[in-house]
């Protein structure tokens, strides 16, 4: 146990701060000696071990005997800490010791720490002379640091081992919360604190070498550059024909004195022979006196050169020869080579001139062929010191890959001992240390700390066996004083002055409030948690204000709590002895007096009782009022003046019926009594619900003398009932009908479009992929997706139509029967369908996201048979899976029949819906003419360009466009294309357009800013407002006239022409045509056709005519086909005529050339 620990503690100290000298702490030091303090000396070769293993790393076998020798002698001073420390606190009686007091303290970390270490530390730091392993520069900080390390380990981690392993005292288990966690967590934040320092020190080391390796490379081909340049030189000087032996000579020494690292150059002629070539030396000159190379025999010369640039080849471990070919004139290929200049240089002498001349004194460098892994020799550079290739150097190395002719190379740069001298910071270290000094001290503190601690515990324990053999003494003499008093009748007591806690009580404490007396000795603070709590504050404030005179006596009234609950009241004659302001003693006597006081309080109750919180009323036999009490007035809201010798009908509501009355005085009758709900009218005319009870009082003969009405208002009461009765037929969460109610609703709509003959349908609803919504995002997001899907299908449907939720993600909405054939149902409830689909296709917002879900709907009709609603309601169901399995976000119709009628609108209003998105329609335009073929003005008619079924009249998508909502959208477009080419036709020059009108409709017209559409359309195309007149309709004219009203008057005022259209065939009135501004009836086609035929029509026809002049308004005839109806209408009176006898409806090109002129 105690290698292994000592072993790892050193082992994580070396992981943490490097196997240097220089640790910061020495956990093993503590380990060491709390291991020989518990176990003895025979784990001395335990610790032996554990440090020879720790310097195991830098053991080398062909080290010298004498490094040898220290290697295996240096753990020895290990041993000598621990036994030193031991034999110390030993010797001067400090252990074994629980370490308690301040004295021992600070002695035993003196001799188990600086005393004990001082000599081992000393015999390590000398060993590391001897070994070479440190300078004498560096002795006296390795021993400072060495010995701090010792001494802040025995601190820190010997307290631990105790805590850890020491069983012989109970403290040490009590340290481990107050003293071994503490440190533990000190020491755990102290390192992190240095890794993340010596983190940030490594990236600025790193970026340091990062640099200094670039300057490298830069210097290296800088230096190689230069180099070439010189033999460029002698290359030129030699394709020029003036180079000479004396020339050469004298150039390659002024060269060997700039590049010393030269070894020879000379200058070859190249002889042509077969595919290669020989090579006869010129001029050659040798570095030193060095042995010539000759070229010729480098195995593969001729492969190795390139004719096409220079050639740089491995030739040596670090000899490397560079050849610059010179060519025939104007020839630059391989098979022309006319000679070379050849050098051969020594690549470590190469690289110390190089990174001389950069001055980097603080890196070593190393230079490799890349491609055989030769390299030019050990570590080159101006530096030699091994002492760089240590863990932090290693990790700061980098490689860097440099090309020189044709030879690439590596460079090998690892920053030495002179780098760390210079850019290193010892401040992560001087971190750790100072952590660690601290944390030692805080160590020893927290040991002083648990050790007082301790003593004042061990003194408290003394004096209470002193106070335990005092009080046996008094318990003697108090005994005779109990026997005396245990007879009487009531509580006589003793309690301690200050806390109030009871030291005696008799015996009759427990037969009055029914506590055992052991609790009342007993039990903290008895007497005070045991009073009313009403009474604690002013009975508690007599014992402690005037407690400066002698004596004190009180007599005191108050109630306490008695074991079973009940309340008892108590008299307590106490005194309070108290000498030179000091309290000394609290004695007396308690009598219980209860029940004197429950007399008092029924006293008080009878008197009080008829002001209580509910209503009350007494009358005489005859019913006549006789009192009344305030809360009667609160609940009635009359007074006892305005009530007294009146009759209590005057409260009737009239909500009861005479039956209800007879059973009311019935009961009176029979039973004396009364009770039931009674509702009632209060004086402001507001209508209550209310609890009574009559009671009947008769007198000694059995004679009614009174009737006594108690009662009270129950309003709250009722509106929790109507909640429960919500919670029982709405749903929770979207406050929809329940299943329950949708189902009572059913029976009943069954019930009535039985009985009148009318249709209705129910549309099942189910919310597609709802449950991987629910899944992914939690419950709370689906709740707000299926409230806002209530909200929505409540805004679609009417009032009469009733929107549920059955569960989950499920709606049904049953729509009200009022249908008079099955087709029109299923066309309402197509519309209704497509609505709701509409809406829940509307992305939602939930929360920060949006989410689009799909809807499946399925409808069935009813009633069709004798479907049960449950029938309807699974057939319903049966649709909605048809749309989910047809690709889902569909609607379905039970039968298949109406099935295909409901696809084929469907598929029409989606066809509309492109349309206008397309703005696929035109519009076209029907003359107005008077009688002698004279333009008056125009209507501009809709027409949809469909690319399959041609151009398509309103007719045939009209209604699908009213129940849409989609007219608002047509309308709006035909009221602004309108006015835009009204403008056109001005823009081109066409004249004689007086008025165009378009056609609105009552849906276009209800709009809240329909007025400012017209006016935003007319000021956007920059016409007259008299070029424009509006067509509505007869039905516009009954719903809501006085907005019909105002909207005309308003556009009157802008200046349009109002016309009704097909006029005759609605149900305005006279009256309305009074009121309304009015400038055009139209006489509708259907009046026009049969005028000549039927006399009902002719007669209708000149009514109309003669209505309109009454009023002063024009008439326009529409329809008119034949010149006989023209002529019959001319004759009655009618001056404006549009039909097809003068034209057809036409586009706007036509139409401007048949009907317009034109200013030249």
């Amino acid at each position: 146990m105690t290698a292994l620990s000592f072993y790892l503690a050193g082992w994580l100290t070396f992981q943490l701060t490097g196997s240097g000298f220089a640790v910061a702490v020495w956990p093993s030091a503590g380990i060491g000696l709390g291991a020989v303090l518990l176990w003895g000396y025979r784990v001395l070769p335990g610790i032996y071990l554990a440090d020879l293993l720790l310097h195991y790393a830098s053991f080398n076998a062909s080290d010298t005997l004498l490094d040898q020798a220290i290697f295996f002698l240096r753990p020895l001073a290990a041993m000598l800490q621990a036994w030193a420390g031991c034999a110390l606190v030993k010797r001067f009686s400090v252990y074994p010791d629980e370490l308690v007091s301040l004295k021992t303290i600070v002695l035993f970390f003196f001799l188990a720490g600086p005393l004990a270490s001082f000599i081992p530390v000393a015999l390590t730091v000398k060993a590391l002379l001897l070994t070479q392993s440190i300078s004498e520069k560096d002795k006296l900080f390795a021993f400072l640091s060495q010995w701090l390390a010792n001494c802040s380990g025995v601190a820190i981690f010997t307290p631990l081992f105790f805590i850890a392993f020491n069983k012989s005292h109970r403290i040490w288990h009590k340290r481990l919360f107050s003293l071994g966690i503490p440190v533990a967590v000190i020491f755990s934040a102290v390192v992190m604190g240095y890794l993340l320092s010596q983190g940030k020190e490594f990236e600025r080391l790193n970026k340091l070498v990062v640099n200094q390796t670039e300057s490298v490379k830069t210097g290296f081909q800088d230096e190689f550059a230069n180099y070439v340049s010189v033999l460029e030189a002698y290359k030129t000087t030699l394709d020029g024909g003036s180079l000479n032996e004396t020339y050469f000579r004298l150039n390659a020494q002024t060269s060997f004195k700039q590049h010393p690292e030269i070894i020879q150059i000379e200058a070859l002629k190249a002889i042509k022979i077969n595919q290669g070539y020989r090579f006869i030396r010129q001029y050659v000159a040798s570095n030193h006196g060095g042995k010539i190379i000759d070229v010729n025999s480098i195995p593969g010369i001729n492969e190795k050169l390139t004719a096409k640039q220079m050639s740089v080849i491995a030739i040596g471990n670090q000899t490397y020869l560079v050849a610059v070919p010179s060519y025939e004139q104007g020839i630059n290929t391989c098979d022309c080579i006319k000679s070379i200049i050849v050098s051969v240089f020594d690549s470590e002498a190469f690289l110390q001139n190089a990174i001389r001349r950069g001055k980097h004194k603080e890196i070593d460098v190393k230079l490799t062929d890349a491609r055989n892994g030769l390299s030019s020799g050990s570590a080159l550079g101006l530096n030699g010191d091994t002492e760089a290739f240590n863990a932090l150097a290693l990790s700061l190395t980098k490689f860097e890959n440099v090309v020189i002719g044709t030879q690439p190379l590596s460079l090998k740069v690892t920053p030495n001992k002179n780098f760390l001298a210079e850019y290193y910071s010892w401040s992560p270290w001087q971190l750790l240390a100072g952590g660690m000094f601290l944390t030692g001290f805080m160590s020893i503190g927290l040991l002083m700390l648990t050790g007082n601690t301790e003593l004042v515990a061990a003194k408290v324990d003394q004096r209470t066996q002193e106070l335990n053999q005092s009080n046996r003494k008094l318990a003697a003499r108090e005994q005779q004083f109990r026997k005396l008093v245990q007879t009487q009748s009531a509580i006589v007591w003793k309690a301690d002055p200050i806390t109030f806690r009871f030291v005696f009580v008799s015996a009759e404490a427990v037969s009055i409030l029914g506590y055992a007396t052991k609790q009342w000795l007993e039990e903290t603070d008895f007497w005070q948690r045991h009073l009313h709590k009403d009474d604690k504050e002013n009975v508690l404030s007599v014992y402690v204000k005037n407690s400066n005179a002698k004596n004190q006596s009180y007599d005191l009234e108050y109630r306490m709590i008695a074991a079973d609950g009940h309340v008892v009241w108590l008299r307590d004659v106490a005194t309070l002895v108290v000498e030179d302001g000091v309290i000394k003693e609290l004695y007396g006597f308690m009598i219980d007096i209860t029940r004197l006081k429950d007399s008092e309080e029924q006293l008080r109750l009878a008197a009080s009782t008829f002001e209580s919180q509910q209503g009350i009323m007494i009358t005489d036999k005859n019913a006549n009022i006789l009192r009344v009490n305030k809360a009667f007035t609160d609940i009635t809201g009359y007074s006892a003046q305005q009530i007294m010798g009146k009759n209590p009908r005057i409260l009737k509501s009239g909500r009861h019926d005479q039956a209800f009355y007879q059973h009311y005085w019935q009961q009176l009758l029979i039973r004396d009594k009364f009770e039931g709900e009674v509702w009632n009218k209060r004086r402001n005319g507001e209508i209550y619900p209310e609890w009574q009870i009559v009671t009947v009082v008769r007198n000694n003969e059995g004679e009614v003398s009174h009737y006594v009405s108690v009662f009270s208002d129950i309003t709250e009461k009722k509106d929790a009932e109507n909640k429960i009765h919500s919670m029982a037929f709405y749903d929770a969460l979207t406050n929809l009908p329940n299943r329950r109610l949708l189902l009572d609703r059913f029976d009943q709509e069954m019930a009535s479009a039985r009985r009148h003959g009318l249709f209705g349908a129910v549309l099942y609803l189910d919310l597609d992929h709802f449950k991987i919504l629910n899944d992914s995002q939690g419950h709370l997001v689906g709740d707000e997706l299926l409230i806002q899907v209530a909200v929505r299908l409540s805004s679609v449907l009417r009032e009469e139509d009733t929107p549920a939720r059955l569960g989950g993600d499920e709606f049904v909405v049953l729509l009200h029967a009022n249908s008079e054939s099955l087709s029109a149902a299923a066309d309402h409830a197509m519309v209704v369908a497509e609505k709701i689909r509409e809406q829940l296709n509307t992305p939602f917002v939930l929360g920060k996201y949006q989410h689009q879900i799909g809807t499946s709907i399925g409808v069935a009709l009813f009633p069709e048979g004798q479907e049960h609603p449950d029938a309807v309601l699974q057939q319903a169901d049966t649709a909605m899976y048809r749309s989910k399995a047809s690709g889902r976000n569909a609607i379905s119709f039970f039968q298949p029949s109406m099935q295909e009628a409901a696809d084929l609108r469907l598929r029409l209003e989606q066809e509309l819906r492109i349309a206008i998105d397309q703005e696929n329609f035109i519009l076209c335009y029907h003359p107005q003419m008077d009688a002698e073929g004279n333009l008056l003005g125009a209507e501009a008619l809709i027409r949809w360009e469909d690319k399959v079924r041609g151009r398509l009249s309103p007719v045939d998508f009209m209604p699908i466009a009213e129940e849409s909502n989609l007219i608002l959208t047509i309308g709006k477009w035909v009221l602004m294309e309108a006015c835009r080419q009204i403008r056109a036709w001005d823009d081109a020059g066409f004249v004689g357009m007086s008025c165009l009108s378009i056609n609105v409709s009552s849906r276009q017209f209800r709009q809240q800013d329909f007025v400012g559409q017209v006016k935003h359309a007319i000021e956007s195309a920059g016409i007259e407002p008299h070029r424009l007149g509006i067509e509505l309709t007869e039905s516009v004219m009954i719903i809501d006239t006085q907005d019909t009203i105002d909207k005309m008057k308003a556009l009157k005022a802008l200046g349009l022409s109002i016309a009704v259209d097909d006029f005759g065939t609605g149900y305005s009135s006279l009256v309305h045509l009074k009121q309304l501004p009015l400038d055009v009836l139209k006489i509708d086609r259907a009046f026009v056709r049969d005028i000549l035929i039927d006399n009902s029509d002719a007669v209708i026809v000149e009514t109309i005519i003669s209505m309109a002049k009454h009023f002063n308004i024009r008439v326009i005839a529409e329809g008119v086909e034949t010149e006989a109806q023209l002529a019959f209408l001319k004759q009655k009176g009618c001056s404006i005529f549009q039909g097809y006898l003068f034209s057809e409806p036409l586009t706007s090109d036509v139409f401007a050339e048949s009907y317009l002129g034109k200013v030249s």
